[in-house]
């Protein structure tokens, strides 16, 4: 190996013709102090001034749709709080007019008692291939959102999909016993039942409705689940 074929290798960071050559922006978030890392992929896609570095979540926020972004933040809060798996899609708006529609994943690291202190995963265009059956899924949130009642979507193993905010709005407490009784219900067909929350409410006992129906989508066997509160019953 010559000097010069070693000073070359030397300059250039390991992988980073790989990840180039991937087809995917890479993101990070540093959670201790708010500030984003974007490569090259976003500059391009975006006609970002390359010395113009963006630092911040919200360099993208213009680019797409309020819904979307509200979806968005709320897969990311999530992932962080509860674990759950950060990959959804959405559309965005580029410098030339197109709307393509974009996957993102990401994960968090965390540090020795399980606090997340970064979130990194990658953006790319999906525009040519089938939407994810997770991502239709995840497109009635605001049909959910729109109900006078806490409404949920599980999945066949009743992991939950998507609640609305007044589901998120009962102690977990409370509904992790709803879900559990629908787990071991495992109906096919429709499903209802009463709760009695008799403490921790200073309005008084609450007798709360649960109804579910399951459905199949993309061959598995999924819920769409009310919580209703009907003290007054």
């Amino acid at each position: 190996m010559d000097g010069s074929h070693r000073r070359r290798r030397c300059t250039t960071k390991p992988g980073t013709l790989a990840l180039k050559a991937c087809g995917d922006g890479f993101w990070e978030l540093n959670l201790q102090d708010g500030s984003a890392w974007y490569s090259e992929w976003f500059y391009q896609k975006l006609n970002w001034v390359a010395e113009t570095k963006r630092t911040t979540l919200g360099d993208l926020e213009p680019l797409i749709q309020p819904p979307a972004w509200s979806e968005l933040m709320s897969r990311f809060r999530d992932h962080l709080e509860q674990g759950r798996p950060l990959d959804l899609e959405f559309q965005v708006t580029l410098p030339d007019g197109s709307t393509p529609r974009w996957r993102l994943q990401g994960s968090a690291d965390r540090n020795g008692v399980g606090q997340p202190v970064h979130l990194a995963g990658s953006m790319r265009d999906v525009s040519g291939q089938p939407r994810s059956s997770e991502s239709d899924l995840l497109g009635v949130r605001g049909a959910f959102e729109a109900l006078p009642v806490a409404a949920a979507l599980l999945d066949a193993r009743a992991t939950l999909l998507q609640t609305n905010r007044q589901w998120q709005e009962f102690p977990a407490a409370t509904t992790d016993q709803a879900i559990a009784r629908l787990r071991a219900a495992n109906s096919h067909t429709a499903i209802e039942f009463w709760l009695d929350q008799g403490e921790g409410f200073k309005a008084g006992p609450r007798r709360l409705r649960v109804r579910a129906v399951a459905f199949q989508h993309d061959g598995g066997r999924h819920l769409a689940v009310t919580l209703e509160d009907r003290r007054s019953d």
